[in-house]
């Protein structure tokens, strides 16, 4: 048996709260179980409405961003010496002169690729995340090709229907 409790507008039910816990280095990890208490120096904090979660997936995925932000730029730095040597080698075959007009395309090629990888990097190392768009690329392609999407219909329920939508399923269970 299904009851939803919808005390205020926006409000999930128990079942449905995101828990998740609260480092005070500001580090947030998501509850392995809502009834887990959290580890030790952790606080838990449980979002209840629909506001809260989305702050917290913002919040998330921001964290998220800046750690696979540092894992590129430690990868990165130790990937640097070779880079560099590549671009030489590539600036030097071509101050010499290359054997083909094939083998001068290919390595013009391969510095144009270096070169832009890099450029690629610190684009990535001082570019801010747009997090008011933030969802998987599934997602805004799903959301294009669904039925709704060509006949103007509105997608999911308002938060005054899911209550008698919650009644009407239990009773065709």
């Amino acid at each position: 048996m299904l009851t939803i409790n919808m005390t205020a507008k926006g409000t999930i039910s128990d079942q449905q709260a995101v828990v998740y816990w609260t480092h005070p280095s500001g580090e947030l990890m998501v509850a392995p179980d809502t009834r887990m208490a959290p580890f030790r120096g952790w606080r838990r904090v449980e979002c209840k409405t629909v506001a809260e979660i989305e702050q917290f997936s913002r919040r998330m995925a921001a964290q998220q961003f800046n750690r696979m932000r540092q894992t590129q730029a430690e990868e990165h730095l130790r990937n640097k010496p070779k880079l560099e040597r590549i671009k030489a080698n590539c600036r030097l075959r071509l101050a010499k002169g290359c054997v083909s007009p094939e083998d001068e395309r290919l390595t013009r090629r391969t510095l144009a690729n270096m070169e832009k990888r890099e450029e690629m990097f610190y684009k990535l190392l001082f570019a801010e995340p747009d997090l008011s768009k933030a969802h998987l690329t599934i997602e805004a392609e799903e959301a294009k090709t669904g039925l709704a999407e060509f006949s103007g219909k509105r997608r999911g329920l308002a938060d005054h229907e899911v209550l008698p939508m919650a009644r009407l399923a239990e009773a065709t269970s």
